[in-house]
C-alpha cells in the first residue's frame, strides 16, 4: 500500500513535542487536514487567532495586545492583531470580521499605549529617572502620573504577565515597585541635610550621588519638578524651604564648574560600566542593570545612547565611549 505523502506531515509531527502547546498541534493537525480535502486554510487560522484573542480577552480584561505578544503555545497573536489593524486602515478587512473583532473588545488605534510610553521616556530622558510623580501630566496634557501608576498597579495584580506586556517599559528599565515614599521622603532629607552641612548651601549638582549611594541630585531635581508643577505638599514646601531650598538655578548650560563636575561625573559612571562589563565577559549593561554598588549603569548607558542620536552628546565623550567598545551605541540596551 503506498504511503500518503504530504508537506504539513513535517509541521504536523514536529509539534508533538513535550513542550508543544496543544492547541498549537491542533492547528498544524487543521492545516494538514483543511490542505489536503480543500478547507480554506487562511480562514482555519483566523478562527484558531480570533479564538486566541478571547481565551486573551477573558484573561486580561481588554484586547491591547502589544506587538510582540506570543500565546503560551508560541502563536504570534500581538502580529496577528496588528495585522488585522493594518487591513481595517487601508479598507481589506471583511465587514463581518470587523464587526466580530470590535465585539470582542479590539481598538484599531492604540494612541494612549504608544503616547504613555513616549511620554514616559521623554520624562526619563528629562530627569534622570522614572518616579513620575502622581499628579504630573505632560505640557500637552497627557496625565502621565495616572498613567504610570496604573501600570504598577497592573503589575502589583500579576508582575510576570505584566512585563511580557509591556517589552517597551521593560527596555526602559521602567521600576515597577517604589519603596516606601515617606521612607524616601526622609532619606532624601536627611542627605539633602548633610549635604547643606559639607558644602555650606543646597545648589546640588544633577550628577551628584551620596557615599551610601542616593542619588541626590536627581531627588532634588525631581522636588523642583513638583514645585513648579504644584503637585509638592505645602508642608513639604516649608520643610525644604527650612534648610535654604533654591527652587530655581540660574546657571549658564557652559558654566565651566559645572562642566567640569559633570566631566567628572561622566568618567566615574564610565568607569563603573567598564567594571561591570570586564566582569561580564564583555556584555554590554541593559537598561535595567545596577553594578554592585546599586548605581543604575544601564539607564547612564540608556541616556548617552539617547544624547548621541539627538547629536547632543560632545565629542570627547563620544570618543571615550568608542574607545571602549564600538558597538555600544548601536545597541538598545540588552546583552551582547
Amino acid at each position: 500500500m503506498p504511503m500518503i505523502s504530504h508537506p504539513g506531515w513535517g509541521l504536523l509531527l514536529g509539534k508533538r513535542g513535550p513542550g508543544a502547546g496543544w492547541s498549537m498541534w491542533l492547528s498544524s493537525l487543521a492545516f494538514v487536514v483543511g490542505t489536503m480535502v480543500g478547507v480554506d486554510v487562511r480562514a482555519l487560522r483566523w478562527e484558531s487567532m480570533f479564538a486566541a484573542l478571547l481565551s486573551f480577552r477573558d484573561e486580561y480584561g481588554h484586547a491591547d495586545i502589544p506587538r510582540s505578544f506570543c500565546t503560551g503555545a508560541g502563536a504570534s497573536l500581538g502580529a496577528w492583531v496588528h495585522r488585522q489593524r493594518s487591513l481595517a486602515a487601508s479598507g481589506r478587512l471583511p465587514t463581518d470580521r470587523r464587526e466580530r473583532l470590535e465585539a470582542v473588545g479590539m481598538r484599531w488605534s492604540l494612541t494612549e499605549r504608544t503616547t504613555g510610553v513616549a511620554a514616559f521616556a521623554a520624562f526619563q530622558d528629562t530627569e534622570g529617572h522614572g518616579l513620575v510623580p502622581h499628579a504630573f501630566t505632560t505640557a500637552d496634557g497627557f496625565p502621565l502620573g495616572t498613567w504610570v501608576q496604573s501600570r504598577r498597579r497592573q503589575w502589583a495584580n500579576d508582575p510576570v504577565d505584566t512585563v511580557r506586556l509591556w517589552p517597551e517599559l521593560v527596555d526602559l528599565g521602567f521600576v515597577w515597585q517604589v519603596r516606601n515614599r515617606d521612607a524616601a521622603w526622609d532619606a532624601g532629607i536627611a542627605a539633602l541635610t548633610q549635604y547643606g552641612r559639607d558644602h555650606g548651601e543646597l545648589s546640588v549638582p544633577h550628577w551628584f550621588t551620596t557615599a551610601d549611594g542616593l542619588q541626590l541630585g536627581r531627588w532634588v531635581d525631581s522636588r523642583r519638578v513638583e514645585y513648579r508643577a504644584g503637585v509638592l505638599p505645602t508642608a513639604r514646601v516649608e520643610q525644604l524651604e527650612r534648610l535654604g531650598m533654591v527652587w530655581r538655578l540660574r546657571l549658564l548650560a557652559d558654566d565651566p564648574a559645572r562642566r567640569r563636575r559633570e566631566d567628572v561625573y561622566f568618567t566615574q559612571m564610565l568607569c563603573r560600566v567598564q567594571a561591570w562589563s570586564t566582569e561580564h565577559a564583555g556584555q554590554v549593561p541593559a537598561a535595567r542593570i545596577v553594578d554592585s554598588d546599586g548605581i543604575a549603569i544601564g539607564r547612564w548607558l540608556l541616556r548617552q545612547r539617547r544624547l548621541h542620536r539627538q547629536r547632543r552628546l560632545a565629542s570627547d565623550r563620544l570618543a571615550q565611549l568608542d574607545a571602549w567598545n564600538s558597538a555600544w551605541s548601536s545597541l538598545r540596551g540588552e546583552h551582547i
